[in-house]
Protein backbone atom coordinates (compact mmCIF):
# COMPACT_ATOMS: atom_id res chain seq x y z
CA UNK A 1 0.00 0.00 0.00
CA UNK A 2 2.68 2.30 0.72
CA UNK A 3 3.82 2.03 -3.03
CA UNK A 4 0.67 3.07 -4.42
CA UNK A 5 0.80 6.00 -2.12
CA UNK A 6 3.76 6.64 -3.78
CA UNK A 7 2.62 6.23 -7.16
CA UNK A 8 -0.52 8.53 -6.50
CA UNK A 9 0.38 11.33 -8.63
CA UNK A 10 -1.43 14.35 -8.28
CA UNK A 11 -0.49 14.21 -4.30
CA UNK A 12 3.00 13.96 -5.67
CA UNK A 13 2.75 16.52 -8.34
CA UNK A 14 1.24 18.93 -5.51
CA UNK A 15 3.28 22.61 -6.42
CA UNK A 16 4.39 21.00 -10.05
CA UNK A 17 1.03 21.07 -12.28
CA UNK A 18 -3.08 21.77 -10.85
CA UNK A 19 -4.55 18.56 -9.71
CA UNK A 20 -6.84 18.37 -12.73
CA UNK A 21 -4.18 18.91 -15.11
CA UNK A 22 -2.46 15.81 -13.73
CA UNK A 23 -5.36 13.95 -13.58
CA UNK A 24 -6.34 14.61 -17.70
CA UNK A 25 -2.28 13.90 -18.80
CA UNK A 26 -2.87 10.57 -16.70
CA UNK A 27 -6.06 9.42 -18.15
CA UNK A 28 -4.35 10.90 -21.77
CA UNK A 29 -1.46 8.70 -21.02
CA UNK A 30 -3.34 5.42 -20.03
CA UNK A 31 -5.58 6.21 -23.15
CA UNK A 32 -2.23 6.36 -25.24
CA UNK A 33 -0.74 3.62 -24.02
CA UNK A 34 -4.39 1.48 -24.60
CA UNK A 35 -4.59 2.15 -28.22
CA UNK A 36 -0.39 1.70 -28.70
CA UNK A 37 -1.52 -2.02 -27.14
CA UNK A 38 -4.58 -2.84 -29.61
CA UNK A 39 -2.73 -1.61 -32.49
CA UNK A 40 0.29 -3.81 -31.66
CA UNK A 41 -2.16 -6.85 -31.36
CA UNK A 42 -3.74 -6.41 -34.35
CA UNK A 43 -0.64 -6.53 -36.20
CA UNK A 44 -0.95 -10.36 -35.28
CA UNK A 45 -4.12 -11.09 -35.23
CA UNK A 46 -7.96 -9.85 -36.09
CA UNK A 47 -9.31 -11.74 -33.56
CA UNK A 48 -9.54 -9.44 -30.35
CA UNK A 49 -12.60 -8.25 -28.36
CA UNK A 50 -12.98 -4.88 -28.27
CA UNK A 51 -13.03 -3.83 -25.13
CA UNK A 52 -10.43 -5.51 -24.24
CA UNK A 53 -7.99 -3.13 -23.13
CA UNK A 54 -10.31 -0.76 -21.66
CA UNK A 55 -10.63 -2.30 -18.20
CA UNK A 56 -6.24 -2.14 -17.61
CA UNK A 57 -6.60 1.24 -18.64
CA UNK A 58 -9.27 2.64 -16.82
CA UNK A 59 -8.15 0.27 -13.94
CA UNK A 60 -4.39 2.13 -14.28
CA UNK A 61 -5.42 5.38 -14.46
CA UNK A 62 -7.51 5.10 -11.67
CA UNK A 63 -4.82 4.14 -9.32
CA UNK A 64 -2.66 6.53 -10.57
CA UNK A 65 -4.94 9.40 -10.52
CA UNK A 66 -8.17 9.10 -9.07
CA UNK A 67 -11.60 8.52 -10.28
CA UNK A 68 -11.93 11.68 -12.62
CA UNK A 69 -9.13 9.98 -14.37
CA UNK A 70 -10.47 6.82 -14.54
CA UNK A 71 -13.61 8.52 -15.83
CA UNK A 72 -12.50 10.07 -18.34
CA UNK A 73 -10.88 7.03 -19.41
CA UNK A 74 -13.25 5.02 -19.65
CA UNK A 75 -15.90 8.04 -21.59
CA UNK A 76 -13.38 8.68 -24.42
CA UNK A 77 -12.62 4.99 -24.53
CA UNK A 78 -16.44 3.80 -25.09
CA UNK A 79 -16.67 6.59 -27.52
CA UNK A 80 -13.70 5.52 -29.60
CA UNK A 81 -14.83 1.50 -29.70
CA UNK A 82 -17.76 2.73 -31.06
CA UNK A 83 -16.95 5.09 -33.55
CA UNK A 84 -13.70 2.71 -34.49
CA UNK A 85 -14.38 -0.81 -33.87
CA UNK A 86 -17.92 -1.91 -32.80
CA UNK A 87 -19.68 -2.13 -36.98
CA UNK A 88 -20.68 0.00 -38.48
CA UNK A 89 -18.21 2.25 -38.21
CA UNK A 90 -18.32 6.45 -36.92
CA UNK A 91 -21.53 6.13 -34.66
CA UNK A 92 -23.32 4.20 -36.94
CA UNK A 93 -26.62 2.01 -35.35
CA UNK A 94 -25.82 -1.06 -33.11
CA UNK A 95 -26.58 -4.69 -32.75
CA UNK A 96 -28.66 -5.62 -29.90
CA UNK A 97 -25.64 -7.61 -28.75
CA UNK A 98 -23.21 -4.97 -29.44
CA UNK A 99 -24.90 -2.06 -28.19
CA UNK A 100 -25.34 -4.76 -24.28
CA UNK A 101 -21.73 -5.00 -24.58
CA UNK A 102 -21.25 -1.53 -24.44
CA UNK A 103 -23.66 -1.03 -21.82
CA UNK A 104 -21.95 -3.81 -19.96
CA UNK A 105 -18.99 -3.04 -20.06
CA UNK A 106 -19.54 0.21 -18.82
CA UNK A 107 -21.22 -1.51 -15.91
CA UNK A 108 -17.97 -2.96 -15.35
CA UNK A 109 -15.73 -0.48 -15.36
CA UNK A 110 -17.38 1.79 -13.45
CA UNK A 111 -17.58 -0.66 -10.92
CA UNK A 112 -14.11 -1.20 -11.22
CA UNK A 113 -13.58 2.59 -10.59
CA UNK A 114 -15.54 2.17 -7.31
CA UNK A 115 -13.46 -0.51 -5.99
CA UNK A 116 -10.30 0.68 -7.29
CA UNK A 117 -11.05 4.35 -5.42
CA UNK A 118 -11.99 2.65 -2.09
CA UNK A 119 -9.11 0.90 -2.52
CA UNK A 120 -6.96 3.93 -2.63
CA UNK A 121 -8.73 5.63 0.27
CA UNK A 122 -7.75 2.64 2.12
CA UNK A 123 -3.88 2.68 0.93
CA UNK A 124 -3.53 6.63 2.03
CA UNK A 125 -5.38 5.98 5.55
CA UNK A 126 -2.96 2.88 6.11
CA UNK A 127 -0.11 5.18 5.16
CA UNK A 128 -1.59 7.92 7.46
CA UNK A 129 -1.82 6.00 10.16
CA UNK A 130 1.76 4.17 9.28
CA UNK A 131 3.65 7.61 8.85
CA UNK A 132 1.51 8.78 12.87
CA UNK A 133 2.95 5.88 14.39
CA UNK A 134 6.96 6.15 12.81
CA UNK A 135 6.32 9.53 14.47
CA UNK A 136 5.20 8.98 17.97
CA UNK A 137 7.92 6.17 17.45
CA UNK A 138 10.86 8.32 17.09
CA UNK A 139 9.44 10.86 19.55
CA UNK A 140 9.87 7.98 21.92
CA UNK A 141 12.89 7.05 20.60
CA UNK A 142 14.17 10.15 20.90
CA UNK A 143 12.84 11.02 24.48
CA UNK A 144 14.56 7.10 25.47
CA UNK A 145 18.10 8.62 23.58
CA UNK A 146 17.77 11.75 25.58
CA UNK A 147 17.03 9.63 29.28
CA UNK A 148 19.98 7.23 28.06
CA UNK A 149 22.26 9.90 27.18
CA UNK A 150 21.63 12.03 30.71
CA UNK A 151 22.42 8.27 32.28
CA UNK A 152 25.61 8.31 31.07
CA UNK A 153 26.27 11.75 31.67
CA UNK A 154 25.85 11.28 35.58
CA UNK A 155 27.66 8.28 35.86
CA UNK A 156 30.49 9.95 34.19
CA UNK A 157 29.98 13.07 37.49
CA UNK A 158 29.30 10.44 39.75
CA UNK A 159 32.89 8.73 38.97
CA UNK A 160 34.61 12.04 38.50
CA UNK A 161 33.52 13.24 42.14
CA UNK A 162 34.87 9.57 43.54
CA UNK A 163 38.16 10.17 41.29
CA UNK A 164 38.39 13.73 42.97
CA UNK A 165 38.02 12.26 46.40
CA UNK A 166 39.82 9.08 45.93
CA UNK A 167 43.13 9.24 48.31
CA UNK A 168 44.41 5.52 47.07
CA UNK A 169 46.45 6.01 43.73
CA UNK A 170 45.10 3.32 42.47
CA UNK A 171 41.57 3.48 43.40
CA UNK A 172 41.96 7.13 41.45
CA UNK A 173 43.41 4.98 38.61
CA UNK A 174 40.37 2.39 38.22
CA UNK A 175 37.68 5.12 38.49
CA UNK A 176 39.39 7.21 35.59
CA UNK A 177 39.63 4.30 33.60
CA UNK A 178 35.82 3.49 34.29
CA UNK A 179 35.02 7.24 33.54
CA UNK A 180 37.07 6.97 30.13
CA UNK A 181 35.25 3.68 29.58
CA UNK A 182 31.38 5.55 30.66
CA UNK A 183 32.40 8.50 28.11
CA UNK A 184 33.26 5.71 25.27
CA UNK A 185 29.67 3.82 25.48
CA UNK A 186 27.81 7.21 25.86
CA UNK A 187 29.52 8.15 22.34
CA UNK A 188 28.99 4.51 21.17
CA UNK A 189 25.35 4.63 22.05
CA UNK A 190 24.74 8.25 20.26
CA UNK A 191 26.19 6.27 16.93
CA UNK A 192 24.06 3.18 17.18
CA UNK A 193 21.31 4.59 18.52
CA UNK A 194 20.80 7.61 16.32
CA UNK A 195 16.78 7.95 15.40
CA UNK A 196 16.77 10.77 12.25
CA UNK A 197 20.03 8.28 10.53
CA UNK A 198 18.35 5.49 8.54
CA UNK A 199 21.54 4.63 6.77
CA UNK A 200 22.42 1.04 7.95
CA UNK A 201 26.19 1.42 7.68
CA UNK A 202 28.75 4.33 8.83
CA UNK A 203 31.75 5.65 7.97
CA UNK A 204 34.58 3.96 10.39
CA UNK A 205 37.10 6.83 9.63
CA UNK A 206 34.97 9.66 10.74
CA UNK A 207 33.41 7.38 14.12
CA UNK A 208 37.61 6.94 14.59
CA UNK A 209 38.51 10.68 13.95
CA UNK A 210 36.10 11.68 16.47
CA UNK A 211 36.77 8.96 19.03
CA UNK A 212 40.40 9.88 19.08
CA UNK A 213 39.77 13.61 18.98
CA UNK A 214 37.62 12.68 22.60
CA UNK A 215 40.38 10.57 23.77
CA UNK A 216 42.92 12.98 22.67
CA UNK A 217 41.10 15.83 25.38
CA UNK A 218 40.68 13.18 27.83
CA UNK A 219 43.90 11.68 28.23
CA UNK A 220 45.75 15.18 27.98
CA UNK A 221 47.47 13.84 24.29
CA UNK A 222 48.92 16.84 23.47
CA UNK A 223 52.30 17.20 24.62
CA UNK A 224 55.16 15.06 24.46
CA UNK A 225 53.00 12.01 23.76
CA UNK A 226 50.79 12.55 20.11
CA UNK A 227 47.95 10.68 19.14
CA UNK A 228 48.03 10.54 15.13
CA UNK A 229 45.01 9.87 13.26
CA UNK A 230 45.99 8.15 9.66
CA UNK A 231 42.57 6.79 8.30
CA UNK A 232 40.62 6.05 4.92
CA UNK A 233 37.27 5.63 4.66
CA UNK A 234 35.37 2.67 5.03
CA UNK A 235 31.49 1.66 5.79
CA UNK A 236 31.09 -0.82 8.46
CA UNK A 237 27.45 -1.84 10.25
CA UNK A 238 26.72 0.48 13.39
CA UNK A 239 27.15 -2.45 15.78
CA UNK A 240 30.81 -3.69 14.38
CA UNK A 241 31.53 0.27 13.82
CA UNK A 242 31.09 0.72 17.29
CA UNK A 243 32.86 -2.25 18.74
CA UNK A 244 35.64 -1.42 17.02
CA UNK A 245 35.64 1.93 18.25
CA UNK A 246 35.75 0.42 22.16
CA UNK A 247 38.66 -1.43 20.85
CA UNK A 248 40.57 1.56 20.11
CA UNK A 249 39.59 3.14 22.80
CA UNK A 250 40.85 0.42 25.25
CA UNK A 251 43.85 0.38 23.55
CA UNK A 252 45.12 4.22 23.12
CA UNK A 253 43.91 4.67 26.52
CA UNK A 254 46.53 1.58 27.74
CA UNK A 255 49.09 3.37 25.40
CA UNK A 256 48.44 6.42 27.14
CA UNK A 257 48.87 4.84 30.49
CA UNK A 258 51.84 2.49 30.13
CA UNK A 259 54.25 2.94 27.25
CA UNK A 260 55.59 6.40 28.10
CA UNK A 261 57.01 6.37 31.56
CA UNK A 262 59.15 9.42 33.47
CA UNK A 263 57.42 11.64 31.34
CA UNK A 264 59.02 9.62 27.82
CA UNK A 265 58.06 11.28 24.41
CA UNK A 266 55.96 9.49 21.60
CA UNK A 267 53.53 8.75 19.62
CA UNK A 268 50.28 6.46 19.57
CA UNK A 269 49.47 5.73 16.12
CA UNK A 270 45.78 4.64 14.70
CA UNK A 271 45.67 3.47 11.13
CA UNK A 272 43.19 2.23 8.99
CA UNK A 273 43.82 1.64 5.29
CA UNK A 274 41.86 -0.72 2.93
CA UNK A 275 43.47 -4.14 2.22
CA UNK A 276 42.47 -6.87 -0.22
CA UNK A 277 40.39 -8.16 1.92
CA UNK A 278 38.53 -5.57 3.46
CA UNK A 279 39.59 -3.11 6.12
CA UNK A 280 43.05 -2.85 8.31
CA UNK A 281 42.93 -1.12 11.75
CA UNK A 282 46.34 -0.88 13.45
CA UNK A 283 46.64 0.73 16.63
CA UNK A 284 50.73 0.94 17.48
CA UNK A 285 52.87 2.99 19.61
CA UNK A 286 56.70 3.65 19.80
CA UNK A 287 56.85 3.27 23.56
CA UNK A 288 58.98 0.84 25.94
CA UNK A 289 57.01 -1.94 24.62
CA UNK A 290 54.59 -4.97 26.64
CA UNK A 291 56.05 -7.25 28.61
CA UNK A 292 55.99 -11.18 27.19
CA UNK A 293 52.92 -13.01 27.19
CA UNK A 294 53.58 -15.15 30.03
CA UNK A 295 53.95 -11.84 32.08
CA UNK A 296 50.73 -10.56 31.40
CA UNK A 297 47.73 -10.47 33.53
CA UNK A 298 45.29 -12.74 31.58
CA UNK A 299 42.80 -11.84 33.99
CA UNK A 300 43.30 -8.04 33.28
CA UNK A 301 39.88 -6.43 32.42
CA UNK A 302 41.51 -4.28 29.48
CA UNK A 303 42.84 -7.25 27.52
CA UNK A 304 39.23 -9.11 28.14
CA UNK A 305 37.72 -6.35 26.88
CA UNK A 306 39.81 -5.89 24.06
CA UNK A 307 38.98 -9.33 23.02
CA UNK A 308 35.86 -9.08 23.62
CA UNK A 309 35.03 -6.24 21.38
CA UNK A 310 37.18 -7.53 18.66
CA UNK A 311 34.93 -10.31 18.20
CA UNK A 312 31.54 -8.78 18.43
CA UNK A 313 33.41 -6.31 15.47
CA UNK A 314 34.03 -9.53 13.51
CA UNK A 315 38.30 -8.57 13.82
CA UNK A 316 40.86 -10.82 13.48
CA UNK A 317 43.36 -9.26 16.44
CA UNK A 318 46.76 -9.80 16.40
CA UNK A 319 49.65 -8.66 18.37
CA UNK A 320 52.29 -7.13 15.84
CA UNK A 321 55.83 -6.83 15.99
CA UNK A 322 57.69 -3.63 17.61
CA UNK A 323 58.88 -1.20 18.46
CA UNK A 324 56.68 -0.34 21.23
CA UNK A 325 53.53 -2.06 20.89
CA UNK A 326 51.53 -2.89 18.03
CA UNK A 327 47.85 -4.39 17.46
CA UNK A 328 46.42 -4.93 14.18
CA UNK A 329 42.93 -5.54 13.91
CA UNK A 330 42.16 -7.23 10.20
CA UNK A 331 38.29 -6.79 9.16
CA UNK A 332 36.95 -9.04 6.04
CA UNK A 333 34.58 -7.32 4.23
Amino acid sequence: MRGLGDLNLPDRLTGVAPRWVVEAACAGICLAGATVLRLFVELFTSQIAPFVFVGPAVLAATLLAGWRSGLGVLAVALVGVWYLVLPPERFGPLSVDDGAALVLNAFAALLMIGLAQVFRRAASAAGDERATKLEVRDLLLRELNHRVKNNFQMVASLLEMQRRRAADPGTETALGDALRRVHAMGQAHAYLYSPSDTVGSIDLAAYLRELCANLADSLLLTGAVRLTCDLEPGDLSRDRTVALGLVVNELVTNAAKYAFPDDRAGEILVRLKRIEVGLELIVADDGVGMPPDNKIKSTGLGRRLVESFARQGGAILTRGEGPGTRYVLVLPD
